[in-house]
């Protein structure tokens, strides 16, 4: 991109945890600070490295009581000094990442004549079985579809939720796909594990990850192939059904098949998904999951559950497979499929990267990013 605009500024409102942490670190490390000057708001960093821009120099940073659930007065004060740090930073931009970073955001933005990209990374009405509050949620994000929003979706399923369940128009929405760099696969160095023969996921225990689903999936996979492995990365900062998880774990007598490993260094979690025959996924909802792009650009095929974020990383059959309807034995059988055909599971696994290198170069997302900025922001 050739320097032909007057710097502008945005300012980044998050929960800095998972996917949406990646999501800003990918843009604030590789963006290019000539043109755009990056400010983060959100909660205190607690043993996380600090922003830095693609020079390696410190980002600006702002924090704010910022919280998943909702706190009505935890809430309130955020949305005032967020609009303290709006009037002090004058930014060009806000881009507001997730469900509370949209609303403290839009409601925040409407003092001043200033645009709001919201990117969702998942409706927060998916993140619920309960019909009461998926409705309040998306009451929510139909009252706050205020006329300066502009939504910036992970994916197209995500496009199609805020014009079909939401209501925006499809001029005020933009689809731009997460990506990532290529790995430089020399510095992968090897995880020490005691298994090698393995499949994996990177899943937090919660409602989102489903990992109920995985373990009733992988008790079908041993009665078949006993030798098999499963490691389920993730556990640690947000896992509430973990003591569940492990539960079952006993219950199924999986104990000497089953590691649950905590959140490790990303390049350990490289090493375990590249060493992976299978990456596996039985979530509920997804924005655009890293983990499966990941494995995609690691040549590692993936079997995965027909939901959002999900359909539109994996073709059926092509680069992996997609399970309908939270098949369990569906999907035990089409991992077993893989695990016992070396030939289609190699086959998937070039497809996969073919994909990668098409559609999910994190170059081509950084450009079109930094366009979608200043045509925004003019």
């Amino acid at each position: 991109m050739k320097k032909s605009f007057s710097k502008i500024k945005i300012l980044h409102l998050l929960h800095c945890v998972g996917g949406v942490e990646v999501y800003v670190r990918q843009i604030t490390e590789n963006i290019n600070p000539d043109y755009i000057e990056n400010i983060i708001v959100s909660q205190t960093l607690i043993n996380k490295d600090k922003f830095q821009n693609s020079n390696k120099g410190l980002i600006k940073t702002h924090t704010i009581n910022i919280k998943r659930e909702i706190n009505p007065l935890f809430d309130l004060l955020a949305i005032f000094k967020f609009i303290y740090i709006i009037i002090k930073e004058k930014p060009n931009l806000i881009h507001a990442h997730s469900a509370k970073g949209g609303v403290i955001a839009r409601i925040s933005s409407l003092f001043f004549k200033i645009k709001v990209f919201y990117t969702p990374h998942a409706f927060s009405f998916l993140s619920t079985n309960s019909f009461l509050k998926r409705q309040l949620y998306i009451f929510i994000e139909k009252a706050l579809k205020t006329s300066n929003t502009f939504v910036l979706a992970t994916s197209i399923s995500e496009k199609n939720q805020a014009e079909h369940k939401i209501g925006y128009s499809p001029s005020k929405v933009m689809v731009l796909n997460n990506a990532i760099p290529p790995f430089d696969l020399s510095i992968i160095k090897a995880y020490p594990l005691i298994h090698s023969n393995y499949i994996c996921t990177v899943a937090r225990p919660s409602y989102q990850k489903n990992v109920e689903m995985l373990l009733d999936v992988f008790l079908l996979i041993t009665n078949k192939c006993n030798d098999i492995h499963l490691f389920i990365i993730g556990a640690g900062e947000y896992s509430p059904s973990l003591n569940k998880i492990k539960k079952i774990i006993v219950k199924y007598n999986l104990d000497s098949n089953v590691t649950i490993l905590p959140w490790v260094a990303r390049t350990n979690v490289l090493s375990i998904i590249k060493n992976s025959k299978i990456y596996v996924s039985t979530s509920r909802y997804e924005g655009m999951p890293y983990a499966v792009i990941e494995s995609m650009s690691l040549k590692v095929p993936c079997v995965l559950t027909d939901v959002d974020g999900n359909r539109d990383l994996v073709k059926d059959g092509y680069n992996g497979y997609i399970i309908k309807n939270m098949d369990v034995k569906d999907m035990s059988l089409k991992i077993c499929d893989l695990l016992e055909n070396n030939d289609k599971r190699k086959q998937f696994g070039e497809n996969a990267y073919a994909y990668y290198l098409k559609n999910h170069l994190l170059s081509q997302f950084i450009d079109k990013l930094t366009r979608n900025y200043f045509k925004i922001s003019s």
